[in-house]
């Protein structure tokens, strides 16, 4: 193809100024680039000398360079390896700060109180089997705020053992103190402010001498014995220790004092209780009844069991004849209402609160209601979804705590649900 003459110019700095050293081929006389042409289109390629001086061509100054890049380079290594570990470390110092043993609660017993300022505590006892720590297995007693479910304390009690009774009880008393039981031989009285446990086994029996010997077995009584200790002395004796009044009572004891409920006295002091009725055969068509009845005061001392149920005296319907002179009065709190397996879980001079299924059937979802225990009006009526055995409940100052298997649910006075804490 035809060569076009074109303007040729150094294409490293421009200049026209040339030498051609052989066909086509040329040096740039300004900056000694070396150049040649291509026929058709004009591809320029170029190979640059300087013959100037460099700035690196000093000895002394490339051997500075040389050593301020290289210190660059090696402080760039340097950091680049060091965030690495501070943050490795850092992440380390937490871990062991704020990340617990895994554990896992065994036989344990929990309930629910209530601390001066009106807020719910949780306190559970029992056995903690941590999966990487055997030296730190062992028997505790923890404290968590129901609210917020968190852990405020917990405290060894003794070293586990699978060969232990591992048989852990917790119990409330009406006045406010909080008793323990662990392994069916240890007495703990609970400081529910300070959130400890204080071993009370020998201190609390140390006005009776038919105790004196020790303790071989320990258990709390039946609620129809009243609030009592079931104990069993060194010495084989079984007693009855009552705390708030400080008494202990053989089993023929029990029975004397039950005597003295029959008999009525002036001035006599009485208690309000609530009971819902049992089942009659005398009267099976007799729905249960929710009864509000009084009778004498204990005084925490041992108590007597009121069985109410409808039975056929003599041709008459009557409530138990064996309460005739045990009972100084009662009445039906809710006529007229129907209730599958109920339960009352906790009671005062304001409100009852029950445990009662929905249904007759015998799996049918649980509700939990309040009722007003001056004219037996329902405040409330909260649906648990499934079917839950209730134990027990509590009044605190914005609702209820009650008690089933592994949970417990705090409701407010407008039935609906606070809080669900779960033993885990």
């Amino acid at each position: 193809m035809a060569k076009q003459i074109k303007a040729i110019k150094c294409p490293h700095c421009g200049s026209i100024g040339k030498t051609e050293i052989k066909a086509d081929h040329f040096k740039c006389n300004s900056c000694n680039t070396e150049y040649f042409l291509d026929n058709d289109d004009i591809n320029i390629n170029h190979n640059i000398n300087y013959n100037s001086p460099s700035p690196f061509s000093d000895p002394s100054t490339a051997k500075k360079v040389g050593l301020i890049v290289g210190g660059v380079v090696m402080v760039f290594i340097l950091f680049t390896l060091a965030i690495p570990l501070l943050f490795s470390s850092k992440k380390s110092v937490n871990r062991n700060e704020h990340v617990r043993a895994e554990f896992s609660w065994y036989s344990e017993e929990f309930l629910a109180y209530i601390n001066k300022d009106g807020q719910p505590i949780v306190v559970v006892l029992g056995a903690k089997r941590y999966s990487d720590n055997d030296n730190e297995t062992g028997e505790y007693i923890s404290f968590y705020d129901l609210i917020s479910h968190k852990e405020l304390k917990t405290q060894k009690i003794g070293t586990f053992n699978i060969a232990n009774n591992n048989d852990f009880k917790l119990k409330l008393l009406s006045n406010g103190d909080l008793y323990a039981i662990a392994d069916k031989s240890f007495v703990f009285k609970i400081d529910k402010e300070n959130l400890a446990a204080n071993n009370v086994t020998q201190s609390l029996f140390k006005d009776h001498p038919k105790l004196a010997s020790g303790i071989a077995n320990a258990a709390f009584a039946y609620d129809s014995d009243g609030e009592a200790l079931n104990l069993m002395s060194n010495e084989g004796i079984n007693i009855f220790f009552y705390p708030l009044v400080n008494k202990i009572y053989t089993k023929d004891e029990i029975s004397m004092v039950r005597k003295t409920f029959e008999k009525k006295e002036l001035n006599e002091k009485v208690k309000t209780e609530y009971s819902f009725s049992l089942l009659s055969s005398d009267y099976p068509e007799e729905k249960i009844q929710l009864f509000k009845y009084t009778m004498k005061d204990n005084e925490g001392g041992p108590d007597y069991y009121v069985p109410l149920r409808w039975m056929n005296y003599r041709g008459e319907k009557i409530l138990n004849y064996f309460l005739w002179d045990v009972l100084r009065s009662y009445t039906d709190l809710t006529p007229g209402r129907v209730y599958f397996n109920p339960k009352i879980l906790f009671s005062d001079n304001d409100y009852v609160v029950i445990a009662v299924n929905k249904t007759p059937a015998d799996k049918s979802p649980t509700n939990i209601q309040c009722i007003d225990a001056k004219n037996g009006k329902l405040i409330f009526s909260y649906p648990v979804p499934t079917h839950e055995y209730f134990y027990d409940g509590t009044r605190y100052k914005d609702g209820f705590v009650v008690r089933a298997g592994n949970l417990l649910l705090a409701i407010g006075m407008d039935g609906k649900l606070i809080k669900e804490f779960k033993i885990k």
